[in-house]
């Protein structure tokens, strides 16, 4: 061998497997793809996982149906009074504060007066005169909760009657 020359040879991509091999050099993107296998098997356990994770959720990624009655009453309630139009379709903020937010980061009774009284220096209407917003304000309450905690999903709705 001419000197100077180096007598080191790169495994093969079958003999690194999924480790990688060699641990010493720079890795490559180029020359050091991931095997397929690998690649398939690290696909399968993500999606394994995210399933698991809501085993209440179908598979074709469609939110859990609200089948608590209070909480798809609230949800009804939230649509007809259009709290949407200034807190976003999600009630996650828009020309207005997330409710969502709110509701994590105030205690109840803030959370109450804040819908029943309002907020009326900056937009914010009072409920407490809407009968349907004063008569589930506990409802209102436990479904923005449920969308802070993450146990209701922002695109959760009511089972069709």
């Amino acid at each position: 061998m001419p000197v100077g020359s180096s007598s080191a040879v790169s495994p093969s991509k079958s003999a690194r497997g999924c480790a990688g091999g060699e641990r010493s050099r720079r890795p490559n993107l180029k020359r050091d793809k991931m095997p397929p296998v690998c690649a398939a098997a690290l696909l399968a356990v993500l999606l394994t996982a995210a399933q698991s994770a809501r085993p209440d959720v179908a598979a074709e990624g469609v939110s859990a149906p609200l089948i608590d009655e209070g909480l798809a009453s609230a949800w009804r309630t939230l649509r007809a009074v259009d709290c949407a139009r200034c807190h976003g379709k999600d009630y996650d903020g828009l020309a207005a504060p997330s409710i969502v937010r709110y509701a994590r980061t105030q205690t109840r009774e803030m959370f109450v007066r804040m819908v029943l009284d309002g907020d009326p220096p900056r937009g914010m209407p009072g409920y407490r005169s809407n009968p349907r917003i004063a008569e589930n304000i506990d409802d209102v309450y436990r479904y923005f909760v449920g969308r802070a905690d993450g146990t209701i999903d922002s695109g959760s709705r009511p089972r069709s009657p």
